[in-house]
This record gives structure tokens, sequence and C-alpha cells, in this order.
């Protein structure tokens, strides 16, 4: 991550709307940061971005030979038939032009920008080591994301799930533990927005050491979570079909 861009946006962070909260940043800092200097590479993926507050800092993780991948419905989100009524009218107005804005003000290369449902993003043979799951919460869609990104993340990739606890999204807390019920996520650590998770017990004990002196987050180990058992990205796709 680059010293100077990161300070100039941590200093006007609060001038781009969205829910980002300090421990958050904190933690996407530290494992991006220790994925640019222990050399693990490969895309980016965002699903939600809203006006780019989380993404712009995502951004300044990217190698010159990497991408970050947003797939956001944008004002469509009106139209999305599994999401609530309420959410809808918070997203209205939500403006493509806003987020591209607000991303210019601190990146001179943009993202590929996917507009469409989640259910419809095609990553074709790409390779993540950072995603963040934050769009639409019932547990359909958020099933389907959590396939999407574990098939496609890489060797020590970090998924980022958000809204994991919420009183008001339990279809993200369901879609989130039959994932790990099932040993297809490996929690490594949680703040009170969102779980850390990759894809292997390995994977889970690599980041643990690395985060587990952070501060405001929990390690996931500490509550006794087994290590499951590897999966195949093909039983991941019939579990999720089943449901």
């Amino acid at each position: 991550m680059t010293d100077v861009g990161w300070t100039l946006y941590a200093e006007q962070m609060d001038a781009v709307e969205g829910w980002f909260f300090e421990a958050d940043v904190a933690l996407f800092s530290k494992l991006l940061a220790c994925q640019t200097a222990e050399r693990i590479t490969g895309d980016m993926l965002e699903i939600g971005t809203y006006q780019g507050k989380s993404a712009i800092l995502m951004g300044y993780g990217l190698r010159d030979d990497e991408d970050l991948v947003i797939c956001d419905l944008f004002d469509a989100v009106v139209d999305h038939a599994d999401i609530s009524p309420t959410p809808r009218q918070q997203y209205s107005g939500l403006d493509q032009q806003q987020f591209l804005a607000n991303w210019d003000r601190f990146h001179t290369r943009r993202p590929t920008l996917e507009v469409c449902e989640s259910s419809a993003l095609d990553l074709g043979d790409r390779v993540l080591r950072f995603a963040h799951i934050d769009g639409c919460h019932s547990y359909q869609c958020v099933a389907q994301d959590i396939n999407l990104a574990v098939t496609h993340t890489g060797e020590r990739g970090v998924i980022v799930m958000d809204d994991y606890r919420g009183v008001e999204t339990p279809g993200v807390a369901a879609a989130v533990w039959q994932a790990v019920g099932n040993g297809f996520l490996f929690p490594f650590a949680a703040t009170y927005m969102k779980l850390y998770a990759c894809t292997s017990a390995a994977d889970q004990s690599y980041w643990l050491e690395r985060v587990r002196d952070c501060a405001d987050i929990c390690a996931f180990p500490d509550f006794g979570l087994p290590s499951y058992r590897s999966v195949s990205a093909a039983q991941i796709q019939h579990s999720t079909a089943a449901h």
C-alpha cells in the first residue's frame, strides 16, 4: 500500500459517505499490507460498494497487474426483488457517477465496474486474494456470494462478510454460519460489523498469527471452532444449489 496515498485518504475518508468503522479500516489495512509484504497476489472483489468508502482503501493495495472488480446495482437497487422496501428506499438515488467521482479523487486507474446482480457476475478464471461481500443481505443472495468468493479465492486469500451478526440481517448470519459449518469458510477474526475468513484451516492459522494482537477484534479460534475438512468447488456449488 502506498503510504502517501493512504495518508491522504485517511485524512479525507469521512468525506466519503458510507459505513466503514475504525476497527475494520485498521484490519483491512493490515491484511492488505501483509499480502503486499508477503507477495500474496491476485485480484480483489467488492460486492456492494455504495459510494466507495471501503473500495477506495482496497485500491491502495492493488499492484499494477491486479484488478479490483466492483459489483453493484447502483440506482437499480430499488428494483431488486430480494431487498426489502426499507433498505431499497435507503439506497435509492445511489449514483454510479458519485462512486466514480469519489474514486477518482484518490486513484488514477479505475476498477472494473460490473453493474449487475452478483448472481450474474462472471469472474472467469480470476483468482482473488481479497473479497468484501456487502451486497444484498437475503439468505439466498449471501449464500450465492459466498459460493462465488470461495470458488475464486486463492491460497492466503481473505473473504470479508459484512453484517454477519445484525438483528436486521438474519439471512447473512444463516448463510455465513452454514458455510462455516459445512467447511467452506474458516473465520479467523471479527469486528462488531464484519467477519474475516479464508478457505482452509491452514490459511486460518496463517492469518490468526498475523492479527491476534490487533485491537478491537475477536480472534475466532479462541471460541474453539474445529478445523473443518477441505472441499471442492463442485461440492460448494452443489450444497448452495440444494438450498
